[in-house]
């Protein structure tokens, strides 16, 4: 349906009833709905999921907003201390009014600093009535700051929008090294919808950051909505700049991220219908890893974004073998497992503690 929305024509109930779980837990309901809308298939579509399509995007509405007005709240607070903030993911979308704007909904709202700024950005915010989203021990406060490429996640005490601080795209610690300075050089400015002045990753950057998002950094999980941001995103910029496929390679090449850029290129291919130039998937395609791992790779990623049918068990075990990749990817072995022994251990205590050793 994604690559070809008018296959629904000839959709019977059993069909739908397939397609409406998956949609939803891919938080694809907005998408689609627009996508329908696009290509005048509403009229084959029956009321009752379009009142559910519509019901998705009205929420959707609602939580653009909140999140525009929490970055309007971000950036007043760190403009009065000369620290500049970046948008990223979905409020960057948002912000520079691009295409998945129309539809898509935001769990948080995530933003750059320079690491030189991260620890004054969120002392400036917690003095303004931002708190920690959650309990953070000593290990969990050592892993963001010193192992990761973010701060523990901050909520205002009387907003419920969480806010994610990043000061790079993927940890220092990760396979993958970015030069932050960089994306600070190629950011753009925009005024959002509420005419706020805000900075923006470029075109290139935008792009990469949702592809090391989805395959570095543990996000595959429902991700099918972040490859759809892909496609369209991809599709959009190519359209205004024809050079812009060779500028996403050269940009892949500079910042190191050319594996994660055929990862999100061959998987929106797959599964939403991508178009790119012969010439371009012919250069992603040297980013490839070897072939076994290949095929490996995109029967996992299939198996997770796109199953036959939800709560499969191949569904459970690429999640798992994903889960897995991912933080190996992100890791230095010793790192890795001093990390996975540590949370099995305390995931074991809270067990402990909440399921008492019954009398014997």
């Amino acid at each position: 349906m994604l690559q070809d929305p008018e296959v629904v024509r000839d959709w019977d109930v059993d069909d739908w009833n397939r397609f409406l779980p998956q949609a939803r837990q891919a938080r694809l309901l907005g998408r689609c709905y627009h996508l329908f809308g696009q290509h005048g298939l509403l009229d084959a579509v029956p009321a009752r999921l379009v009142d559910q399509m519509r019901g998705a995007l009205a929420q959707t509405r609602y939580v653009q907003s909140q999140a525009l007005r929490e970055l309007g709240q971000v950036c007043r607070v760190l403009d009065r201390q000369g620290i500049p903030v970046m948008a990223l993911k979905g409020v960057a979308y948002l912000a520079a009014a691009l295409p998945p704007s129309h539809w898509r909904n935001l769990s948080d709202i995530d933003l750059l600093v320079p690491i030189a700024e991260i620890e004054r950005a969120e002392q400036a915010l917690m003095r303004s009535g931002w708190l920690p989203n959650g309990e953070f021990d000593s290990y969990d406060q050592h892993y963001y700051r010193a192992w990761m490429h973010e701060i523990p996640p901050l909520v205002h005490r009387a907003r419920e929008t969480e806010v994610d601080l990043h000061h790079n795209l993927a940890p220092p610690v990760s396979r993958i090294r970015i030069n932050a300075t960089r994306l600070w050089e190629a950011s753009l400015e925009v005024a959002d919808p509420h005419g706020q002045s805000v900075r923006v990753p470029g075109p290139a950057d935008m792009l990469l950051h949702n592809a090391v998002h989805l395959f570095m950094n543990d996000e595959l999980r429902g991700g099918l909505r972040d490859v759809v941001d892909f496609r369209d995103l991809f599709e959009h910029f190519a359209q205004q700049d024809e050079a812009f496929e060779p500028g996403l390679l050269a940009r892949a090449n500079e910042l190191g991220c050319g594996r994660p850029l055929y990862y999100a290129t061959s998987t929106a291919r797959r599964l939403t219908g991508l178009a790119a130039s012969d010439r371009f998937l012919a250069e992603v395609g040297r980013h490839a890893p070897a072939l076994p791992v290949r095929r490996l790779m995109a029967w996992l990623i299939e198996q997770l974004m796109s199953p036959r049918r939800l709560g499969a068990w191949q569904t459970t075990l690429a999640d798992r073998l994903l889960f897995l990749r991912s933080h190996w990817v992100r890791m230095p072995p010793g790192m890795l497992i001093r990390h996975l022994t540590h949370k099995a251990f305390r995931s074991r205590k809270e067990t402990d503690a909440v399921e008492p050793d019954l009398p014997g």
